[in-house]
């Protein structure tokens, strides 16, 4: 986001130091929460932080969190407007970039602002990602169809999406945490008949800020407390997925 998405003038500082929050104070209250808990993080991260930020990568994978890869930049959504060429290019030089930093080339993927195009499966598939989190519209993980390659999707709680809740839709921090913990019974309760998942997609600049950190503290610590709750990465899930198909 920048002066386009706030209608601040360039260079809107406002909007970038709120957003950089996450980078320097966010995470590590998260990260540290998440462990609390023994939580494994997924940390959908894209090319820009990736490079720029040796020193956040250096903790997260302390943490044992997995990385996927989330576009170039947060601003640079895919859609069909791109030539295929572009798209392919773009994807490309994603991988490559959270491979470069992280050691580890990633399976899994995230679009900025869940875009994609008609073709931006298959091309994932063609690029080794095995499962993609752009499609919200399940609540389990399923196989999805490509002519190279396999890959899944696994979908994200979009409704939950604290840019979406917060951000978005100023949805009170207090109402957030009723709408996780509803979310969480429902799901609980069918997941006796068959599995149930939810991910949540938090960002550190909005829920790493302390006023809701605390609320996103007892959502977790309430769904830690219950039984026969899996706590696991993207890539755990999804190959368990897979063995069961």
């Amino acid at each position: 986001g920048g002066a386009a998405e706030s209608g601040r003038p360039f260079p809107d500082i406002i909007g970038f130091s709120l957003r950089e929050y996450g980078q320097r104070i966010g995470i590590y209250r998260i990260a540290a929460m998440l462990n609390r808990y023994g939580i494994p993080a997924t940390i959908a991260i894209d090319a820009d932080i990736a490079l720029n930020y040796p020193f956040l990568i250096k903790h997260l994978r302390s943490k044992g969190c997995e990385f996927i890869a989330h576009g170039m930049s947060s601003n640079q959504m895919i859609t069909s407007r791109m030539t295929e060429t572009f798209e392919r290019d773009y994807i490309k030089r994603s991988i490559n970039a959270i491979t470069q930093a992280t050691g580890t080339r990633p399976v899994g993927w995230l679009g900025p602002e869940y875009g994609e195009s008609q073709r931006t499966i298959e091309i994932l598939a063609q690029e080794g990602i095995l499962y993609v989190c752009d499609w919200p519209n399940d609540d389990q993980p399923y196989a999805m169809k490509a002519q190279t390659g396999s890959i899944y999707s696994l979908p994200v709680a979009l409704d939950l999406d604290d840019t979406f809740t917060h951000y978005y839709k100023n949805v009170p921090v207090d109402v957030y945490t009723k709408m996780i913990t509803d979310t969480f019974d429902v799901l609980h309760s069918e997941g006796t008949e068959s599995g149930r998942l939810m991910v949540l997609n938090i960002h550190p600049w909005l829920m790493g800020q302390p006023f809701r950190s605390k609320h996103l503290d007892q959502e977790l610590k309430y769904i830690s407390a219950r039984k026969n709750v899996w706590k696991a990465t993207g890539r755990e899930i999804i190959m368990w997925s897979r063995q069961g198909a």
